[in-house]
């Protein structure tokens, strides 16, 4: 039951990124405002060099793409709940010995689906009407220019529209682990989570195959934050205390709880007499009567384990250090490394989450 129980938490992270828009905004900083010191805070230079520059109006700064191969991009957690069809307005000075291109990559997974090219214009409104077929999760928008010519775009805006009707739709490519699915056919894998809680999800194993040798049907490591935790096939035993996990044999300790590899169960398994299994990383807030990404240690935070104990704080060791790199997660217990790594808020659409560190992983009392 653990186990049926965490998959519906990992499901239910994964489709908390639907509906994904800011009232129908699909791009943040449409007007390119936000500047972190030289660099956009809401876009990033995926090669190239960008300046901030002046455009018709000397007090809307425009990013002029400054170079012969400069490319800016942008991640966007739309997806086919929230529309089929986006319409994408642009106002740009672009030189004829320019050409800039909107490239359309749907789930952000470095294929490019569709390209439509910006024209030579100074200051011209520019619109585009996208239509996206069927089931999916994301979109990377790049504006890409080659050339020695000027172009500097001034104002960017994506929203969802009702007017692509009749209009040949972009056909995604297969998506890879994590990403939404319908069909089995929309997946790399060729599976979409059939028979599986992660019915939504395209998978890497389903449970109804062996996966390899020394291999065993877990959690795998996102690899987007507009995907879920992915089912794959992962290494049996590979799993560190605190790290994400579906089932015990991909923990090195043996024991998953709450869907986070641990040294004991909630029903005391793991425990001698007079200890009780407790979450080591406290939560705001249970599900189902458990903490969840969160291990679970004997009397955790007690301060009771010896030289060598398994620990996640320094609380849970009588010498008050438990040595071992610094656990980093989102709000859904994937690792993170920066609030970027993690799925976009709830309180903003567009806003990635937080990257909280929370404890220590595959720590041992020193």
């Amino acid at each position: 039951m653990k186990k049926i129980i965490w998959t519906m938490v990992v499901v239910a992270a994964a489709g908390s990124q639907l509906g994904s828009t800011d009232c129908g905004q699909v791009l943040r900083d449409p007007s390119f405002d936000l500047w972190c010191g030289d660099h956009l805070c809401a876009w990033k230079v995926e090669r190239g060099q960008i300046a901030k520059v002046p455009t018709w109006n000397q007090g809307d700064p425009g990013v002029e793409l400054d170079g012969s191969d400069v490319a800016i991009e942008q991640l966007s957690p739309v997806n086919n709940i929230d529309t089929q069809c986006i319409e994408f307005d642009l106002i740009a000075d672009v030189d004829e010995t320019a050409e800039v291109d909107l490239n359309i990559d749907v789930f952000g997974d470095g294929s490019v689906e569709h390209s439509e090219r910006i024209p030579t214009s100074h200051w011209k409104p520019v619109s585009f009407l996208l239509p996206i077929q069927g089931t999916y999760s994301g979109i990377r928008f790049e504006l890409a220019k080659h050339g020695s010519g000027r172009a500097v775009i001034a104002q960017v805006q994506a929203q969802t529209s009702d007017q692509c009707g009749g209009l040949p739709a972009i056909v995604p490519a297969p998506a890879p682990d994590g990403a939404a699915c319908s069909a089995p056919s929309g997946c790399r894998s060729g599976l979409c989570g059939a028979g599986t809680l992660f019915a939504d999800q395209c998978v890497g194993c389903d449970g109804t195959g062996p996966c390899g040798a020394g291999q065993v049907c877990g959690l795998g490591d996102p690899t987007s934050p507009v995907f879920g935790i992915p089912l794959e096939c992962v290494a049996a035993g590979a799993r560190q205390l605190g790290d994400n996990c579906y089932a015990d044999a991909e923990c090195a300790t043996g024991i998953c709880t709450a869907g986070a590899c641990s040294t004991c169960r909630t029903d005391g398994t793991g425990c001698t007499a007079g200890q009780t299994c407790q979450a080591a990383w406290p939560q705001p807030a249970s599900f189902m009567g458990f903490y969840w990404h969160t291990p679970y240690l004997c009397n955790a935070g007690a301060h009771q384990g010896a030289a060598g104990a398994a620990c996640a704080s320094d609380d849970d060791c009588a010498s008050a250090n438990c040595a071992g790199p610094a656990r980093q997660q989102c709000d859904d217990g994937r690792a993170c490394a920066t609030a970027a790594d993690c799925p976009f808020g709830d309180h903003n659409g567009l806003e990635n989450g937080p990257c909280n560190t929370v404890g220590v992983q595959g720590g041992s009392c020193q």
